[in-house]
């Protein structure tokens, strides 16, 4: 029987063209991405089977979000979001195509340079993406169009991991690239077909730097302390969520043949467990103010043990229970 939630999608995507569109591209984007995740950590696993250069490229998939999102958010309230989002497909095609010039350890640098660029742009798409919904779909309906958003990624993840994986390893690694920049055409063409939307100056807003609108939202955080501490939970999840860009390596010791395979499942648990979290919280304990109040509190304590259970794991299978709890209580934060 379909849950009400469910049914909601269905009515949305059917009867919203534009939504529809978005939401296409999103899913193939998303799949694209998480390919691309596979077949990087494979080819820099095969170049050189070193924690150092695993670990420059978790920093070069980190590091460009912090810098980019303070521009990100100030040029998507200036330039058309659908243009925003059609660039930054069209330049993360090409940029994906640019990892099949990796052919050594002498041109691994590259495999980093490539990623920064990357992780970039999609730090331009992402809050684009966000920023657009609202104007897309009805007032009693961007609930559930955020949720499918949302819900989404988690998907994304487990399926496109899992499919990486396995293209990876029966493909090759060149291929997954393709597949990759293939998707990042396709979503291009699917917001095409959105119309275009006003940005927020061109609405009559008022004019103010970027440098203002920063100082307002600190503002605002300052005077409103149960949204500042909740908008630090990310920031939170993320210092010890690092732990999860040690997937590659964490498949390259339980493993010692098809480390494609064993590092699309790891990532497939951690999709599982994120699009699990919330629905459990919700159908077990309800959506009152206090039981969130509680589940943030207790995914907390319970995403440490989940860690602890992960530093005690010597089997795929145990290691991928662990990361897919560990996500699991990390999704209700």
């Amino acid at each position: 029987m379909q849950s009400k939630n469910t049914i909601g999608y269905f009515r949305l995507l059917r009867q919203n063209p534009a939504f529809r569109n978005l939401w296409f591209g999103q899913v193939v984007s998303e799949l694209g991405d998480w390919l691309n995740s596979i077949a990087i950590y494979a080819l820099i696993l095969k170049l050189s089977d070193s924690g150092m250069a695993m670990a420059g490229a978790m920093m070069a998939k980190l590091l460009p979000i912090v810098l980019v999102s303070p521009i990100a958010g100030v040029v998507v309230d200036r330039v058309s979001r659908k243009t925003v989002m059609i660039i930054s497909d069209l330049l993360r095609c090409g940029v994906v195509l640019g990892f099949l010039l990796v052919e050594d350890q002498n041109t691994l640098w590259l495999v980093y340079a490539l990623v920064i660029v990357e992780i970039s742009l999609s730090g331009f798409f992402e809050p684009a993406r966000s920023a657009i919904i609202p104007s897309l779909v009805p007032k009693k309906d961007l609930v559930t169009a955020n949720a499918l958003s949302g819900s989404t990624w988690s998907v994304m993840l487990a399926f496109g991991a899992a499919l990486g994986g396995v293209v990876v390893h029966v493909f090759g690694i060149k291929t997954a690239f393709i597949l990759d920049a293939s998707t990042f055409l396709l979503s291009a063409w699917f917001i095409s077909k959105i119309p275009t939307q006003k940005t927020s100056l061109e609405k009559g807003s008022p004019k103010q730097t970027g440098y203002q609108e920063f100082l307002d939202s600190l503002r605002y955080l300052w005077s409103e302390p149960l949204v500042l501490v909740l908008s630090l939970l990310k920031a939170g999840l993320a210092v010890a969520g690092g732990i999860m860009t040690l997937i590659p390596l964490m498949a390259s010791q339980v493993l010692s043949g098809s480390l494609s395979l064993g590092i699309g499942i790891l990532y497939s648990s951690r999709g599982l467990g994120a699009a699990l979290g919330p629905v459990l919280v919700r159908r077990i304990f309800g959506e009152s103010a206090s039981v969130l109040q509680w589940a943030i509190a207790g995914a907390f304590f319970l995403k440490a043990l989940s860690y602890l259970f992960i530093a005690n794991s010597h089997s795929l299978w145990t290691l991928s229970l662990g990361v897919g709890l560990a996500t699991l209580f990390g999704s209700i934060i």
